[in-house]
């Protein structure tokens, strides 16, 4: 009865509702996800931060060109992020005459860019298959926590993602849609997909151009469709040469051409043939995490590539394939491994496994699919609910408050909701398996966003040095020995400094550059002597910040030192 009453709250009537009720469902959806629990998680190390105090320090300086982390030019990354963020925060600290900008103002291109994608993937599945896939799609994508996770933090992935898929999309209506290729505006809409395509250049360099590239070049070889004299290639290149050029201004007119060379050797280059940053991985490694990162599309893998390889003939299904499959294997063989590299990939992937959903009809797909081992098999994806509930329990115990209720809620929510999806599974029932997995991610995830943030303070240490800094009123400006991680550089303010000895600390007392060292056990002997050998008037409070380092992965004690 149970079963049936879901069915009837999202049968086929309710799909096929008129396109504005979908996207007002669908608008809903993306607030509650990405937009409501956009300021409950502190400053994240190490990438957001730096991000952000970069963000912080163009607007301080008013230099918009030489992009910097304190004295460090950061040029990993071109421009456009950093500027879409200052652009973002500006405007929440004037409309809401504040006077800094708040933290969730930096997180806003993000959550729009995610809000951005799960409306273009409605639209993207409606163009392919129909209305009924497309908000499958989309809510298989607005409920992935990969999706949910970027969506929140201040980088440059939730905004690629809605580049990509818009260009994806006029693609689609270039190849697809016959009525769009006779409309007289058309060819506008292929232009604004060119300078989308420049954009995204500006946030994360050649990385659009890979995607765009190989979802053209093998949907020609394998569908030997014509439709490159369609998306007026050389006006095109213009437009795209014309965006992207205010990054190569910057290297030639800024002050550190040199620096930026070195960077983009290290960020792009050497990811393809050596793993960086302690990210190395075997291939595979997206496949198995995929099964957590993006749950509620890989529960239906198994089925999705069995009703994928019948259906590869059909052009749409080469299409997808296309724009998943060729990137998906250059990521598994490089040596670097980052969960959000494969975040582009998504979209067209619930666009498939909609399609599957819809119209699992084909009999030699259900005979397959009715063997015993294919149904196991398609029962381990299943195990990622079990898995992310695992990990919050752990998490809670570790570095929280202990089995709170809201552990709770998330674990019985994850764990029932396995157990429904395992036996929908073996039944193959697919439509309540969709649901159960999207209602459980939805709800089990925003629980998790909302509650246990302000529950994990053994990981924030950044955010308890802050608070403390903060209700003691205690001015001046800060060095950081030791513990120097990028959210507590962006708390502190872009006069802090970040030193790398004792010595170094002494000398820019001296020079009455510090008023506190924030300074780890480790260093706090040395540190005392060298301040005594010198002379040095300190004073050392009575507190100590106790937490776990993640971006070190180490516990840690730190001091905090007053210059006399």
């Amino acid at each position: 009865m149970f079963f049936t009453l879901w069915l009837k709250m999202i049968n086929l009537k309710l799909l096929d509702y008129k396109h504005l009720h979908i996207k007002i469902l669908l608008c809903f959806l993306v607030f509650i996800c990405f937009f409501l629990s956009l300021n409950t998680i502190p400053p994240l190390d190490r990438d957001e931060s730096r991000y952000i105090q970069a963000t912080v320090q163009m607007l301080e300086s008013k230099d918009f060109i030489n992009i910097k982390f304190l004295d460090t030019p950061r040029l990993k990354k071109p421009p456009g992020i950093y500027w879409l963020q200052a652009l973002s925060a500006t405007i929440v600290k004037n409309v809401l005459y504040l006077e800094q900008p708040p933290l969730w103002s930096y997180r806003l291109p993000s959550a729009i860019a995610a809000s951005i994608s799960v409306l273009l993937t409605f639209l993207l599945g409606k163009i392919l298959f129909g209305r009924i896939q497309g908000i499958i799609a989309a809510l298989l994508l607005v409920s992935s926590p990969l999706v949910i996770i970027e969506s929140h933090i201040a980088k440059t992935d939730s905004v690629l993602l809605a580049c990509i898929l818009f260009i994806i999309y006029i693609l689609s209506k270039v190849i697809f849609d016959n009525k769009f290729k006779e409309a007289p505006n058309s060819k506008y809409f292929i232009f604004l997909a060119w300078i989308i395509i420049g954009f995204a250049f500006l946030i994360k360099g050649p990385l659009v151009i890979m995607f765009i590239f190989f979802t053209a070049i093998f949907f020609k070889i394998f569908s030997k469709k014509l439709f490159f004299k369609d998306v007026h290639i050389p006006i095109g290149l213009i437009l795209f040469i014309i965006v992207a050029l205010p990054w190569f201004v910057i290297i030639n007119f800024g002050d550190s051409d040199s620096i930026f060379l070195e960077s983009v050797k290290k960020d792009m280059f050497l990811k393809l043939i050596s793993a960086q940053e302690s990210h190395g991985a075997p291939p595979g490694t997206y496949l198995l995490s995929s099964i957590v990162s993006a749950w509620p599309i890989f529960l239906f893998i198994v089925p999705t590539c069995i009703w994928a390889y019948h259906n590869r003939k059909d052009i749409v299904v080469i299409f997808l394939l296309c724009s998943v499959l060729p990137a998906w294997i250059i990521f598994e063989l490089i040596p670097t491994k980052l969960m959000h590299y494969i975040l582009p990939l998504l979209p067209s992937l619930a666009i498939l496994t909609a399609a599957m959903i819809v119209s699992l009809n084909n009999k030699n797909i259900l005979v397959t699919l009715d063997k015993l081992y294919v149904r196991l098999i398609s029962l381990l994806p299943a195990l990622g609910g079990i898995i992310i509930s695992i990990g919050v329990w752990i998490l809670a115990i570790k570095f929280g408050e202990g089995f709170t209720l809201s552990v709770f809620l998330i674990v019985f929510i994850y764990m029932i909701g396995f157990l429904i999806i395992s036996y929908s599974l073996l039944k193959r029932n697919y439509l309540i398996s969709l649901i159960t997995v999207v209602f459980s991610n939805l709800l089990a995830l925003n629980i998790a966003l909302i509650f246990l943030p302000n529950q994990l303070s053994k990981i924030w240490i950044t955010e308890n040095i802050y608070e403390y800094i903060k209700e003691e009123n205690i001015q001046g400006s800060f060095g950081m020995l030791g513990y120097s991680e990028p959210s507590l550089v962006y708390r502190l303010g872009s006069s802090s400094k970040i030193l790398t000895s004792s010595e170094e600390s002494i000398d820019k007392i001296k020079k009455n550059k510090i008023s506190y060292v924030i300074v780890e056990d480790k260093y706090i002997k040395e540190f005392i002597m060298k301040a005594n050998k010198n002379k040095l008037s300190i004073y050392v409070l009575d507190i100590k910040f106790s937490g776990f380092n993640y971006s070190k992965g180490e516990y840690v004690n730190i001091n905090l030192i007053k210059i006399l």
